[in-house]
């Protein structure tokens, strides 16, 4: 059984440097699109929580399912930040 080579990214196999050289990530772009996700889950269960209300046809597991989804991409979102206020923290501590 032959071993296979690693393969290295294009990237590195160009030569290129800098911060963005592994990939072409905005990371604000990330963040943004994480953020717009939770707004769209938070609306989906307002929404299915207004139709339950309301006499829709909608069923509680359904709003149960929409409402627990929206509050772990919250969560989630909330340790993605502390994280990121964390390293900021740290990288302001250090001496120069």
């Amino acid at each position: 059984m032959p071993i296979q080579p690693i393969r290295m990214p294009a990237a590195v196999d160009a030569g290129v440097t800098g911060p963005r050289a592994a990939s072409d990530v905005d990371f604000s772009k990330k963040i943004g699109d994480a953020v717009q996700s939770v707004s769209n889950a938070e609306g989906r269960a307002d929404a299915i929580a207004t139709d339950l209300a309301t006499g829709g046809s909608t069923n509680v597991h359904e709003l149960m399912l929409a409402t627990t989804k929206a509050s772990l991409q919250m969560d989630l979102m909330v340790q993605v930040r502390n994280r990121a206020v964390e390293a900021y923290q740290e990288i302001m501590r250090m001496p120069l």
